[in-house]
């Protein structure tokens, strides 16, 4: 077993390495500037480390934008504009407060309050999505964050309060591709 990750290691090692080397050493071609070049160069390397998986995603990428700016490929204005704009901030807080609406159960007390409300129906349940769905929009208009981030977990919760986790019965596991099949044409 430690063989194998001794291995392993080796072969990142050198698929970094390679990487590296042909970027850098092959020199910039014509019509691309030494920063460009540079650029690409560790692009490619966070890349091959995010395949290779020797650190977590989150730490390649910081390490891979730590190296342009370190190298001076990128400005330190230019390598962290994108933390500025509003957008990604709002994607990830709302896949945080999915993760949050499944570790506390929240997304399972709305699903039976929404059955409780509109569960005399398939069609009644995928009519209260859409129309919250709807109500939502006005507030977070990122429909990535939207439905990953808070109808997901939700409507998962639902399919499971119907039963559509059980392979026995077919009914139920009809109810639940209704319900995800209404909220993937919402947005």
């Amino acid at each position: 077993m430690a063989s194998l990750a001794g291995t392993r290691h080796l072969q990142q090692k050198g698929l970094n390495l390679i990487v590296k080397a042909s970027s850098s050493l092959g020199g910039a071609a014509a019509g691309v500037s030494r920063n460009a070049w540079q650029l690409l160069s560790i692009f490619l390397a966070t890349i091959v480390c995010i395949i290779t998986q020797p650190l977590p995603l989150g730490v390649v990428a910081l390490m891979g934008l730590g190296a342009c700016v370190l190298t001076k490929t990128l400005t330190f204005a230019a390598a962290f504009s994108a933390f500025g704009d509003p957008i990604p901030w709002l994607i990830a807080l709302a896949f945080f407060f999915a993760r949050g609406f499944i570790k506390t159960g929240l997304g399972n007390r709305i699903a039976y309050q929404f059955v409780k409300l509109f569960g005399s129906s398939s069609l009644g349940l995928g009519f209260s999505l859409v129309f919250s769905e709807a109500l939502l929009a006005l507030a977070i208009p990122s429909v990535s964050a939207r439905a990953g981030g808070i109808f997901l977990p939700l409507v998962k919760s639902l399919c499971v309060a119907c039963g559509s986790n059980d392979p026995t019965t077919l009914k139920p596991e009809a109810r639940g591709a209704f319900l995800c099949m209404q909220c993937s044409n919402v947005g």
